[in-house]
């Protein structure tokens, strides 16, 4: 009975779906065709569908038909089947993006027409979809070797130039708007839009890197190839960037708003998570960078007496053994049996903190680009 039911939930699904298109069809058409039928010209068939209560909610409903039928074949083109964490990530975003943006329309209640809701369905038309490309590209850098195939690849570098192209055509759009209009409502999808841009630019940053990865591990070892430790910096670097530009992006909309309007009481919310989460970012990397300057000079070397004293040689941050290199052995045998070094794989040196604990090298340094304090405590 467990095998049944699923299939027939998805005819019933599908059942629904297709009387709500037809219906929906069939209203438009009916309400489309009693316009022409009371009116001679087209600009009067126009101005009576937009000023009509009824025949607005028809065309606003056909909309949304409309969208949903560009989402889901965007989606096939671009994404395939999604994921069961990506459509709850997706409902949780778009959920938490409308109930955030009723303060935002509180702001600009006296603008608020029927060419605001049709910008307003339109971001979080092109949002959705980058939410789910910075889904996939985290799930991609979550892939072992060899990583994705080539469709993949395909599929997102397309979908990144289609919104990279859409973002900068509505900021474009909403700027020019500013200018010539004065300030309105429409700076609110400047800043929308200014923070997309930013956003996508991101995801795509860290495509390239994990698929950087994924060729250098190609030239060196394949499924055997150490793992490139530098890899989390970068990816800091870049969420740091990130949040610069979103900042940026929030102070100027924020100033231009309590200049025109007042307070936005929910741009302020925004700013600040922005900004702490940019201020303790740049923290995090100064600290980092002087807790390692000159790691190798800081932190001596493991000796000998050392490691026979512990119990347990195991590094606890990658839970493999801690082993110190001989430097008597003979050259012939260094091939196989030296440690490796950080240009064929992660230095592997016993290193000991102030506080006397032991840890691989490369652990030490990965675990001081997160945390500036022994893995220990």
């Amino acid at each position: 009975m467990a095998d049944i039911a699923p299939p027939r939930l998805q005819a019933l699904v599908s059942h629904r779906v297709l009387l709500y298109t037809v219906t929906s069809t069939v209203a438009v058409s009916a309400t489309i065709a009693n316009a022409l039928h009371n009116h001679s010209n087209f600009y009067s068939v126009t101005v009576y569908l937009s000023k009509s209560g009824g025949s607005v909610l028809v065309l606003a409903n056909f909309g949304f038909l409309i969208s949903l039928v560009c989402g889901r074949l965007m989606q096939h083109i671009f994404f395939g089947a999604l994921r069961s964490v990506e459509v709850e990530r997706l409902y949780d975003r778009m959920w938490f993006f409308v109930t955030e943006s009723l303060l935002a329309f509180t702001i600009f209640r006296d603008e608020f027409d029927i060419p605001f809701a049709v910008m307003f369905g339109f971001l979080l038309f092109v949002k959705s979809f980058h939410w789910l490309m910075a889904d996939r590209i985290e799930w991609m850098n979550q892939m072992p070797y060899p990583g994705p195939p080539t469709l993949f690849h395909i599929r997102v570098n397309g979908l990144f130039l289609i919104l990279w192209m859409t973002n900068v055509v509505m900021f474009s759009v909403a700027v020019e708007s500013v200018l010539n209009s004065g300030v309105g409502a429409i700076v609110l999808f400047a800043s929308e839009y200014a923070i997309l841009m930013a956003s996508a630019s991101n995801s795509m940053a860290k495509y390239f890197l994990s698929a950087y990865e994924f060729r250098r591990a190609a030239s060196r070892g394949g499924d055997n190839a150490p793992p490139w430790e530098n890899k989390s910096m970068w990816v800091f670097y870049v969420d740091l960037a990130t949040d610069f530009l979103k900042l940026i992006t929030y102070l100027v909309f924020f100033a231009v708003v309590i200049t025109f309007y007042g307070v936005p009481l929910n741009v302020i919310r925004d700013v600040y998570v922005t900004a702490r989460s940019f201020i303790t970012r740049l923290r995090d990397l100064m600290r980092y960078r002087t807790a390692t300057r000159n790691m190798d000079e800081r932190y001596p070397n493991a000796t000998q007496e050392e490691m026979s004293a512990m119990s347990d040689r195991t590094c606890i941050i990658c839970r493999e053994e801690m082993v110190l290199s001989d430097p008597a052995q003979p050259a012939e045998g260094s091939a196989q049996n030296a440690a490796p070094t950080t240009e064929e794989g992660p230095n592997t040196t016993p290193k000991k903190l102030p506080c006397g604990h032991i840890f691989h090298f490369h652990c030490l340094r990965s675990w001081l680009e997160r945390q500036q304090s022994c893995p220990t405590w």
